[in-house]
C-alpha cells in the first residue's frame, strides 16, 4: 500500500467515523438507544482503522483491530490506555445492542457510549492531525 493510498484510505475511514458519530447522536435523540450505541462503536471503529492504515495495517476482525491498535498506538503511548479501554467497552455494548434481543440499553448507558465515542474520536483525530494524516 503506497503512502498516497494510506492517506486516502485514512481520510475515508475518518469520514465514515464522522458520519457514524453524527448518526449516533441523531439516533440517541430519536430514542433508539441500541442503534445509537452501535453507531457510537462504529465511529470509534472507523477512526481506529484510520490510525492503523497510517501504519499500513488493515485488521481482518474487530478483535484484531483492538489488538493491533494496542500494539501500535497503546504501547508507544500515542493513545492513552483509557482510549483503548473505551474502544473495548464500545465493542462490548455494540455486541449486546446488535445481538442480544432482550438487551435494551437505557438512555443513560447509550448517552455514555456516545460520549465515550466522542472522546475516542477526539483523541484519534488529534493523533492523525499530529502525524499529518488529516488537516
Amino acid at each position: 500500500m503506497t503512502e498516497a493510498n494510506r492517506r486516502r484510505n485514512a481520510r475515508s475511514e475518518a469520514g465514515l467515523g464522522d458520519d457514524a458519530l453524527q448518526a449516533a447522536a441523531a439516533l440517541l435523540q430519536l430514542g433508539l438507544h441500541n442503534d445509537a450505541a452501535s453507531r457510537a462503536y462504529y465511529a470509534a471503529f472507523h477512526y481506529a482503522r484510520a490510525l492503523l492504515l497510517t501504519e499500513g495495517l488493515e485488521p481482518r476482525t474487530h478483535r484484531g483491530l483492538g489488538s493491533l491498535l494496542g500494539e501500535r498506538f497503546g504501547v508507544t503511548g500515542r493513545l492513552r490506555p483509557e482510549a483503548l479501554a473505551i474502544l473495548a467497552r464500545l465493542q462490548t455494548y455494540r455486541m449486546a445492542a446488535d445481538y442480544e434481543a432482550a438487551e435494551r440499553l437505557s438512555i443513560e448507558r447509550a448517552s455514555l457510549e456516545v460520549a465515550d465515542a466522542h472522546a475516542f474520536v477526539d483523541e484519534a483525530l488529534a493523533v492523525l492531525k499530529a502525524g499529518g494524516w488529516l488537516d
